[in-house]
């Protein structure tokens, strides 16, 4: 994930957070903060859920159909 990525995921964020407060004037560094501190959490999440998830010495949880040993 590239750095501008995270940069428009967290302009989006802020956006929607200032639009949820009613649009105040004078608070987009507060919102800016937040969002990115939720971008944060939310990478550290899916970094740690894939950990979890696809551990490199698990074997692939399914096994392709090549039609051998049949009839």
């Amino acid at each position: 994930m590239s750095e501008t990525d995270r940069e428009q995921r967290v302009r989006e964020r802020a956006y929607h957070l200032w639009e949820a407060e009613g649009r105040p004037e004078g608070r987009a560094d507060a919102h800016w903060v937040r969002a990115a501190q939720e971008e944060a959490e939310h990478e550290a999440a899916v970094d740690e859920e894939s950990m979890e998830s696809f551990p490199a010495s698990d074997p692939p949880s399914h096994t392709p159909i090549t039609g051998a040993g049949r009839g």
